[in-house]
């Protein structure tokens, strides 16, 4: 395996989806506004590693034949390591997110929010389930405990692509878009405003067009290259992982710090076959959040 590029693409920025929380199941009270700013490692492993590998491979080899003015021909199974390579890049690329989030409190029970990850935007809302422990004011005082449960839903849009997809050195995946969907369950127990353990089950699910002039030559290769080089339009993939992190801190400013773990699924049909671009996913994430404003929060009948 060559090791070198795949730790050059974990350093460089990524398109894959966010997976990171970088909050509690605790909703801000109406009027609150909480800014984090962070990142995010994105580092798939399995098929998706073993697939890139041999993409990385093909793309050395035919550039070094090129640049020495040798001949070199791509065989059937060369070239669609290649493009595999680029689709699975385009899917679940390696790489780090920088992330800037600001949530606001709507109304008891409810916020919303918006973060940028440097190539993706995501707005969602979270809405508080159950609550239990003291009853408290805008601030858990030394002493108080809250235990919450809420559920939220968020959508993604990336709009621009990810310099990983140059690793392949002769495969150009210039245009492409990509929405996520998610659904996480927030779990989560603070004690005194000081420290928060907290976890988040989530499903994501991603759709990928790609880019439509590589598509087009696709479906006319076969006359070209004597094999089915047929690819799709869109390419789905669904994740289902988990959460788990700590805030330590006191009432305006926490540091966060989580991992986030799951199996990442995408099997495309490509090129006449089925093709396993998925794997195990990990992220671990770091961030600092800082809250203000907003009046006290008022108990609600039943909590």
């Amino acid at each position: 395996m060559r090791i070198l590029p795949l730790l050059l693409l974990a350093l460089t920025p990524g398109c894959a989806s966010t997976l990171s929380t970088q909050q509690t199941a605790r909703t801000l009270a109406p009027g609150q506004v909480q800014v984090t700013g962070g990142a995010g490692f994105f580092i798939p492993v399995g098929s998706l590693v073993r697939v890139v590998d041999a993409g990385i491979e093909q793309g050395e080899a035919a550039r070094d034949a090129v640049v020495n003015d040798r001949p070199y021909t791509l065989s059937e199974e060369d070239q669609q390591e290649l493009l595999t390579a680029g689709v699975a890049l385009m899917v679940a690329p390696p790489g780090v997110n920088p992330e800037l989030m600001v949530r606001v409190g709507v109304v008891d029970r409810l916020d919303v929010g918006l973060r940028y990850s440097g190539i993706s935007l995501r707005g969602d809302l979270k809405f508080q389930l159950a609550h239990g422990g003291d009853e408290v004011g805008r601030y858990l005082e030394l002493g108080q405990r809250s235990f919450d449960m809420a559920l939220g839903v968020g959508v993604s849009k990336h709009f621009f692509s990810s310099p990983v997809l140059d690793v392949l050195e002769v495969v150009e995946m210039n245009d492409f878009s990509r929405y996520d969907v998610e659904v996480p369950l927030y779990l989560s127990a603070d004690w005194g405003d000081v420290f928060k353990l907290y976890a988040a089950p989530k499903y994501i699910y991603s759709r990928t067009r790609l880019d439509a002039r590589l598509v087009d030559y696709s479906q006319q290769g076969k006359p070209v290259s004597g094999f089915d080089a047929r690819l799709p339009a869109t390419v789905g993939s669904h994740f289902v992982g988990s959460t788990l992190g700590i805030a330590v801190g006191y009432r305006y400013v926490h540091l966060f710090a989580e991992v986030t773990g799951g199996y990442f699924r995408s099997r495309p049909q490509l090129f006449g076959m089925e093709r396993d671009l998925g794997g195990v996913t990990v992220m671990p994430s770091v961030g600092l959040a800082i809250r203000a404003g907003g009046s006290d929060r008022k108990p609600t009948a039943g909590r």
